[in-house]
């Protein structure tokens, strides 16, 4: 079912600035004359200026244009079909010129940087959605499924803190299966190291801990939580919960994750998940229902080392483990911040939105790298700080770790963007739209944080709102204002065009410099390019169908002297006019 929203306005309110932006006209012509725009500005179109297209004029100089047909819609998930066509163009001479401004890029990523982890997306999608389906939060209609306590774990009271070499229980939740309370595995764990906010814990059933990892591995595992992972995702995201009272996260690393990614499989692994059943009492209360696989804590299951991979299957090095679950960690992390500050908070009746979830999770990795390279919040990465080296390099680790999966997951909607909308509930699914959600949550921060990305994305996890809802209301604006705003700057940011408003770029990213080489590698290009997908348009041939998803849109480019005409039309011909279109035109040169 689709969930319905309050409706906001669906006339965009641009202010004016720099390149003259906004939804007026120029100083001589209708909206739909293109050619009164000067170079830099973004003009406004809603279906009523263009029922006759959009126009070059007869004798209108040489000019080159973006058109972007949007979809801001606020109902998510809505398809909207039409046709670009470009009717009266003579001149066939123009194309995609190469965009200027990328510089020279390092052809070498360097390390081994694993592919998109789609085996990871599939498990965390039935963990998120089972906590959706199964894990009842208060609501008033259901006052027996209240929070009236932030400890509900009878382990509670007298849970302390183990120290190097206890055993302790742990029901690690089934995430092949599709109810994760009632299917679990029982198992004992080796507490290894610990620290001021971490409980490092290996599962016997892998062997002697000493076998899984060194002790200078596992010291770092913690040293690196408590020091950068747990205060980032803090400050970012809200104080975790601490049900079990002990003031520390377990960290367990466990043959039974490994099991969750098939012998053989190349290209992707589960590296771990966080499960909010653990919040739970494992018995129905007063207080909340029971999840009988609850273990009363805050825990994260991670993959085990499998050196040979006799054990299950693929072959698991220590260093490899290490290195591929740091993303894991803060990107879950994030997930175990949000669910439990909504399961204590009486005012809140759902957990968050898949999209708006994980796009924070996604966010956490940003976050979580930035801070371990010493960047700035809002520091604009280029590829060159990103991996400053062609060889491997501590650099690289980071970018690996933290980085290239959401510029990975960017390229896949750059390359699709009119199927696959950030807003949409095919996270559940789509690498693609996992990407974009990342994106416009990095342009809003850009954008509506005023300056406080911290702020802002402590905002969205306190809630109460939830997905659409709580995104506009914590930016201030509508939606139309953020995705109008986010697809012009997916194809303007940082090319340096004129007079260009600086709410089309990014603060926090030179993406222009820092796609091409990874869209490189993940799309197994020859040249490294930026991967967004723009087709040309004007002459009398040119026909494309489009479907714009509600929050995406589609791209087009027209470049040359009038007289040029472009339309907009539905499968009957006439003018397209669909709930929340909108098109976007900017002027490049």
């Amino acid at each position: 079912m689709i969930k319905r929203i309050a409706p906001v306005g669906l006339i965009l309110a641009l202010a004016c600035g720099g390149g003259g932006d906004g939804g007026g006209t120029g100083p001589d012509g209708a909206p739909s004359d293109i050619s009164t725009m000067s170079v830099g500005e973004v003009r406004v179109l809603n279906p009523a200026d263009i029922t006759n297209g959009i126009d070059l004029p007869a004798g209108s100089p040489s000019g080159d244009y973006v058109i972007i047909v949007g979809n801001t819609n606020n109902i998510k998930d809505v398809e909207a079909s039409y046709t670009v066509t470009g009717d009266r163009s003579t001149d066939a001479s123009f194309g995609i010129a190469t965009p200027s401004g990328l510089g020279a890029q390092s052809n070498v990523l360097v390390g081994q940087i694993p592919l998109a982890r789609t085996p990871q997306q599939a498990v965390e999608n039935r963990v998120r959605a089972f906590e959706r389906r199964g894990l009842a939060l208060r609501t008033p209609s259901n006052p027996l499924a209240s929070r009236l306590s932030p400890r509900l774990s009878t382990q509670a009271a007298s849970m302390s803190v183990p120290v190097v070499g206890d055993v302790i229980n742990i029901k690690i939740p089934d995430a092949s299966t599709d109810d994760l309370c009632n299917n679990f595995i029982p198992t004992q764990a080796v507490v290894t190291s610990v620290s001021a906010k971490a409980i490092l814990a290996v599962d016997t059933l892998d062997g002697p801990p000493q076998l899984v990892f060194t002790q200078a591995q596992m010291d770092s595992i913690t040293n690196e939580f408590d020091n950068v992972t747990y205060p980032t995702d803090a400050a970012y995201f809200n104080t975790p919960t601490d049900v079990d009272g002990n003031g520390h996260i377990i960290i367990l690393f466990t043959g039974q994750i490994n099991k969750l990614t098939p012998p053989g499989t190349t290209g992707g692994f589960v590296g771990g998940f966080f499960f909010a059943g653990d919040f739970f009492p494992t018995v129905d209360t007063q207080q909340a229902q029971g999840c009988a696989q609850s273990n009363g804590a805050e825990i994260f299951y991670l993959l085990s080392p499998d050196p040979t991979g006799a054990k299950w299957g693929n072959v698991r090095s220590a260093s490899s483990v290490r290195q591929g679950t740091r993303g894991t960690i803060a990107h879950e992390f994030q997930h175990m911040i949000n669910a439990g500050n909504r399961f204590q908070n009486p005012a809140v009746s759902a957990f968050e939105a898949t999209w708006l979830d994980e796009g924070l999770a996604h966010f956490a990795e940003d976050a979580v790298g930035r801070v371990s390279r010493g960047f700035g919040d809002l520091e604009t990465l280029d590829f060159n700080k990103l991996v400053p080296c062609n060889t491997p390099c501590a650099q690289a680790n980071d970018f690996n770790a933290f980085f290239f999966q959401n510029l990975a997951r960017l390229t896949y909607w750059m390359s699709s963007p009119d199927k696959f909308s950030p807003l949409s509930k095919m996270a559940d699914t789509s690498l693609a739209t996992r990407g974009a959600a990342w994106a416009i949550l990095r342009y809003a921060a850009d954008n509506f944080s005023a300056n406080d990305a911290r702020a802002f994305t402590k905002k969205l996890v306190a809630g109460p709102d939830t997905g659409l809802k709580n995104f506009t209301t914590v930016a201030k604006v509508p939606v139309d204002t953020i995705v109008a705003g986010w697809l012009v700057s997916m194809y303007a940011d940082h090319l340096g065009i004129p007079g260009m408003n600086l709410k089309y770029q990014y603060q926090s990213y030179n993406f222009r410099s820092a796609m091409p080489p990874v869209a490189r590698q993940v799309l197994n290009q020859s040249v490294a390019s930026y991967p967004l997908i723009v087709r040309p348009i004007g002459s009398g041939a040119d026909n494309f169908s489009g479907t714009n998803r509600s929050g995406t849109g589609t791209y087009y480019r027209l470049t040359g002297a009038g007289p040029k005409n472009v339309k907009v039309l539905d499968g009957s011909g006439n003018p397209a006019s669909f709930t929340g279109e909108h098109i976007y035109v900017l002027r490049i040169q």
